[in-house]
């Protein structure tokens, strides 16, 4: 920006809504997604702020602004602003205003209101006839002219209702009609709170809020490069900005065909509303692809900005048409990889439950491997390597180790040479995936010291750690750990056609000998207390409202009180089924059971394991299956 003048000051409501100012949302623009929190954080923010001091100024945050000019069909050329950060408190501000305008019974505050949201032409001063704020997306500009630009549209009750219910609608349609009826229930509390005085309050409110609600704005003239380096530039000073509105506006404006360009602003709209757990966001989702790209860490991907940056610089990538693609295509593959569609005769719906057990309570680390292999291989034998990348990226988090991502971008190497070889016809697919579910780079003590400085996976130390470790002391974050183990016992002893259901918020972890003996009914030697409560052997999965009244019983009465469990608790089920009561030699009798599984399976990591696991109904600790 050395060569930019960057314009800031600050406006107050009624100077945003001038004669002179004109916005616009651009079509690479988010959807409005304001809801009933922050549309009624916002009023009581503002009505708190006028009942407590009617003189102090109330800040409403940072806009961000692109400055163009445009020239009318008469001649008439005026500036206007594209909204690039506050559009979302612009909008509630704009539908604020027709709800005022429409529930006041004074003709001047009506009248006042509409000016502020249409400008009439005056030829004299240069100034247009157009609406305070346009859409570039038809359907958003049809909504606002009708219901809010249009008098009495905000009263439109039952055909604002139709389209909240209606799916076709667009999301931002949607969340704009249920906007008015917030702000109208908001409204109806508040005349009810000032009965006999609503039209005082009403105009107390608008003149505070015109007069003394303001924004701090941040202008580029025309030029969208300087003003998203703004934008990034703000990002790393903490402010709530996404790198991916960044990069869908540096990708669709290469686009010149309108149509086209309209056609990917919708799609991208859909990429970010089909991105959800374990992805923390969108952007979470785009450093997937950067790494399935780049395959490395380093000073050119410290940044989601600088990475994309540069990888435009080197052609590994081209603005426009050739990254929305790019980003539409791993979109796919993650709808599939998590929507539980892949199934198979010999495993079932084990790929599924084993992405459910990961995105439950691991992270989405390792999806990045996935969406890579199903690029290249498709779903031929996604499911063997399903299992090595849960059992690798799990034993390496379990044991405590810091996930590297150098294993990762190596087995992604490896993806991509094996790929090449199908490309350049050196090898059928068949042949390739099968040496690539063979290499080395999949292997628990895989060491490479020319690659990585990590020290192998030494499969002794997991199974020591099974059976050494209080699981059951865990707090925190870390209880996800106790967490995956169980229910990957609950995967490996039920039927393998079940999904499996975990929720954080209505199943437990439940110690069947208790934590707390003392007054319990329960006779242990306090020193065997202490070595097994919190064992692996000691604990299961229950559902969080039995847990309670589970707590301190006897076993038996435990028992009793679990009858009709679900079926995917199956280990839990198990445990009560076979055990008639609970004491130091049962648990010590399970916890070997469940680490003779979970060995078991590890150390076989295949699907040919998984069904021998199966098969076997009655299981011997320390046997082979």
């Amino acid at each position: 920006m050395e060569n930019t003048t960057l314009v800031t000051g600050k406006k107050y409501i009624k100077d945003i809504f001038s004669p002179e100012q004109f916005f616009n949302i651009p079509e690479y623009q988010r959807p409005y997604v304001w809801g009933e929190e922050q549309i009624v954080a916002l009023l009581e923010d503002v009505s708190k702020a006028m009942e407590t001091d009617s003189n102090k100024e109330y800040f409403l945050g940072c806009m961000i602004w692109n400055t163009r000019q445009e020239r009318t069909n008469k001649n008439v050329e005026y500036v206007y602003q594209d909204i690039l950060d506050g559009q979302q408190r612009f909008i509630t501000l704009f539908l604020l205003h027709g709800v005022i305008r429409d529930i006041s019974i004074k003709d001047k505050l009506k009248e006042n209101v509409q000016k502020r949201l249409v400008q009439e032409a005056d030829d004299y001063n240069n100034i247009p006839a157009r609406n305070r704020i346009e859409f570039e997306i038809r359907d958003d500009k049809d909504f606002l002219d009708k219901y809010i630009i249009g008098d009495g549209g905000t009263l439109l009750i039952n055909e604002i209702e139709a389209i909240i219910e209606n799916p076709k609608s667009g999301a931002a349609i949607r969340n704009m009609a249920s906007g008015i009826l917030i702000m109208k229930r908001w409204w109806d509390a508040k005349f009810n709170e000032n009965l006999g005085n609503e039209e005082l309050y009403l105009a107390d409110f608008y003149k505070y809020l015109s007069t003394k609600v303001l924004a701090l704005y941040l202008a580029t003239p025309n030029n969208l490069d300087d003003a998203y380096n703004l934008f990034t530039v703000l990002n790393s000073r903490g402010l709530q900005l996404q790198v991916s509105d960044i990069l869908r506006a540096q990708n669709l404006r290469v686009i010149e065909n309108p149509e086209l360009r309209k056609l990917y602003a919708n799609k991208w709209s859909d990429f970010e509303n089909t991105i959800s757990a374990p992805y923390r966001g969108f952007d979470d989702f785009l450093w997937a692809l950067v790494f399935i790209k780049m395959k490395y860490r380093s000073d050119d991907n410290k940044s989601l900005t600088k990475a994309f940056e540069y990888m435009f610089k080197r052609n590994m990538l081209n603005k426009g048409t050739d990254t929305l693609d790019y980003v539409g295509k791993y979109i796919k593959h993650y709808e599939a990889i998590t929507n539980g569609s892949i199934t198979t005769r010999e495993g079932m719906n084990l790929f599924g439950n084993l992405n459910f057990i990961l995105s439950s309570v691991y992270g989405s680390q390792y999806l990045t491997p996935l969406m890579h292999y199903r690029e290249c291989f498709g779903e031929y034998k996604i499911l063997d390597f399903m299992i090595k990348i849960d059992n690798l990226f799990s034993m390496s988090w379990l044991l405590g180790r810091r996930q590297s991502q150098t294993r990762a971008f190596i087995i992604l190497r490896r993806i991509d040479s094996y790929f090449e070889k199908i490309k350049k016809k050196e090898l059928p697919i068949e042949e390739a995936v099968d040496d690539f579910l063979n290499d080395s780079c999949l292997r628990y003590d895989f060491y490479d010291e020319e690659i990585s400085s990590e020290k192998p996976i030494n499969i002794a130390d997991f199974i020591s750690l099974l059976m050494n470790e209080k699981w059951g002391a865990y707090a925190g974050t870390r209880i996800n750990k106790t967490r995956y183990l169980l229910l990957k016992m609950d995967l490996l002893m039920g039927n393998a056609a079940t999904f499996l259901q975990y929720n954080k918020d209505s199943s437990s972890i439940e110690h069947l000998m208790p934590q707390k003996i003392e007054g319990s009914g329960w006779e242990i030697d306090p020193s065997s207390h202490k070595e097994w409560v919190h064992r692996i052997g000691n604990l299961v999965l229950i559902d969080k409202n039995k847990n309670a009244s589970l707590s301190n019983k006897p076993f038996n009465e435990k028992k009793i009180r679990y009858q009709g469990a679900i079926e995917t608790r199956a280990n839990t089920n198990y445990i009560f089924i076979t055990n008639p009561d609970w004491d130091i030699e049962s648990i010590e009798r399970n916890h070997d059971r469940i680490i003779s599984i979970l060995s078991y399976y590890y150390e076989g990591n295949c699907l040919k394991t998984f069904q021998q696991i199966k098969k076997n109904q009655h299981y011997t600790p320390n046997a082979h299956i």
